[in-house]
């Protein structure tokens, strides 16, 4: 067999040859129909071209093997291992089984063939494809461009084909994820199951006690690394086969971390995917997607965290509760809910280090000309809040009543508004299709282009089927969430009916019953969570 390529790549000089073997195989590769067997391993390529090199009675220099990474990429290891001896001198010769190994992004590839090695008088050959850059009779080699597209061709249908697949898998629940988060593990015997990892469990239940009880982020952080507790990225590294290039480095607890930990749904449940994706399949850069596109199951798994504390949590952290108090300094109860007339936050001031006074923020860094002084100290603010809160607790609110049903029609109304978005999005899908079908049928497009554009379609009305799906089984489980919360509902009622005063303890039963507060020089104006307008 190997005798065959004796007949080629006859280029008559006296040049000595010393040749790169470079080899390649993506994971992509391996998983294809094309390319499974043993045909296209590493070690066949390898075998196939020293047989090659041997035969011509060329110099091997060293042979570059890139397994694993993809063609689309030319940022690979061993091929800037190559273009580094290429440099050196130590190479005049770059020899592949075929120009796909090569790579497949036609630009890059061409740029290489065309200008890269011509430039150092490097001699390319790719030997199934029959290319010789310098053997000038050589017709194979005026297809080289072309030949660079169709491989282009490939490389983007196998991600087309790679990104469908994992679609489909999230859409019916599967978990796509190589990881779980700190606190979950996979069954060892359902990869799609995920289990609660008891060994950290508890660790994310303390983060999400501690931040629900006033403390910053930064402060559960120094908290976690005082006890020498590893981080999740620590715990990762000993427990996994997660392979992190920095292993080394000194691990620390950050704010970062924490709050990453604090705003994931999957630890009330809820299964997460796709949340970000690739610009396209020659850039490894990923993009963030809406939520609305993104594929969300609830309820998938056994929850670590309550809902009610998960959503008490992220109102605390959208309204930054904890991050006024810091490390040394004196901790303010109602930081985060506290606005100036003016729209700007209140921020606080030591007075002669007797007392806070309140001062508006934008007061403070522009002065008169933006807005005028608070003249309101804390503990006569905290003084007005307590009576007026325990005054309306007693006025507006009892045990059989906490009123849920703004929150549920309001969530209905939302689901209502995606739900005729995807229908009407379905519907035209549909429609297109239709039309695509009948101008097949009467010749006005080709059967390629239709071929292209109907599996463009249908995919868009997979995704209107599987939208509307999740949409239909959220709006359910919306009314069985609320059913469950009544008992959860009647223990807040507990607490908040025994509310005399406002502390640390229960600085998220504050951030239950009140919006914010506005102050306007002494006057405060409470906008409360709960109806006082009866």
């Amino acid at each position: 067999m190997y005798e065959l390529y004796n007949n080629y790549f006859d280029v008559k000089d006296e040049i000595m040859w010393r040749v790169a073997i470079y080899v390649r195989l993506s994971r992509e590769d391996e998983k294809d129909e094309k390319y499974k067997g043993q045909s296209e391993s590493i070690e066949n390529q390898i075998n196939f071209l020293k047989k090659v090199v041997q035969n011509k009675g060329w110099i091997l220099v060293d042979t570059y093997k890139d397994d694993g990474y993809t063609g689309t990429n030319f940022n690979r290891p061993d091929f800037q291992r190559m273009i580094e001896d290429i440099e050196k001198k130590k190479i005049n010769l770059v020899i592949t089984k075929d120009l796909s190994r090569l790579g497949r992004d036609y630009i890059e590839t061409g740029s290489y063939i065309e200008k890269y090695f011509p430039s150092k008088n490097i001699r390319y050959i790719a030997v199934n494809d029959n290319i010789d850059t310098f053997d000038k009779k050589n017709s194979n080699n005026d297809i080289t461009p072309f030949k660079s597209v169709i491989n282009d061709m490939y490389a983007k249908d196998i991600s087309n084909k790679v990104r469908t697949a994992m679609l489909t898998k999230a859409m019916e629940g599967e978990c796509i994820k190589s990881f779980l988060p700190y606190g979950y593990r996979k069954d060892e015997k359902n990869k799609n199951k995920i289990l609660i990892d008891e060994n950290v469990a508890d660790i994310v239940r303390q983060i999400f006690h501690l931040y629900k009880s006033g403390k910053g982020k930064k402060e559960i952080a120094d908290y976690l690394n005082d006890l020498g507790i590893m981080t999740p990225l620590q715990y990762k590294n000993e427990n996994t086969n997660y392979f992190n290039p920095n292993k080394n480095n000194t691990y620390k607890w950050n704010s970062t971390v924490i709050n990453k930990i604090l705003r994931d749904r999957i630890y009330v449940g809820d299964l997460v995917q796709l949340k970000h994706t690739k610009v396209n399949y020659k850039v490894k850069k990923t993009v963030k997607v809406p939520e609305k596109e993104q594929i969300i199951i609830l309820n998938h798994h056994t929850a670590i965290i309550d809902r009610s504390t998960f959503e008490t949590v992220k109102e605390m952290l959208d309204k930054q509760t904890n991050e006024w108090n810091f490390s040394g300094r004196k901790k303010h109860l109602l930081a985060g809910l506290v606005f100036c007339k003016c729209g700007s936050r209140i921020t606080y001031n030591l007075n002669h280090g007797k007392f806070s006074r309140c001062m508006c923020s934008s007061y403070k860094k522009y002065g008169k000309k933006f807005c005028t002084n608070v003249h309101l100290r804390e503990d006569e603010l905290i003084k007005k809040v307590t009576e007026a809160l325990k005054n309306n607790i007693t006025k507006y609110l009892n045990m059989d009543d906490l009123d849920y049903s703004k929150l549920r029609k309001n969530a209905n109304e939302d689901y209502k508004k995606d739900i005729i978005y995807w229908e009407k999005r379905k519907e035209d899908v549909s429609k297109i299709i239709s039309n695509l079908y009948e101008d097949k049928l009467s010749g006005t497009i080709s059967l390629d282009t239709f071929t292209g554009l109907i599996k463009k379609y249908e995919e868009q009305k997979k995704k209107c089927i599987a939208k509307l799906k999740s949409l239909e089984e959220k709006q359910k489980t919306t009314e069985s969430e609320m059913s469950m919360k009544q008992e959860e509902i009647r223990d807040i009622m507990r607490e908040i009916l025994s509310f005399k005063e406002i502390n640390e303890d229960n600085k998220s039963l504050v951030l239950k019953l009140i919006d914010r507060i506005i102050i306007d020089d002494k006057n405060i104006y409470i906008h409360y969570k709960f109806d006082i307008s009866a």
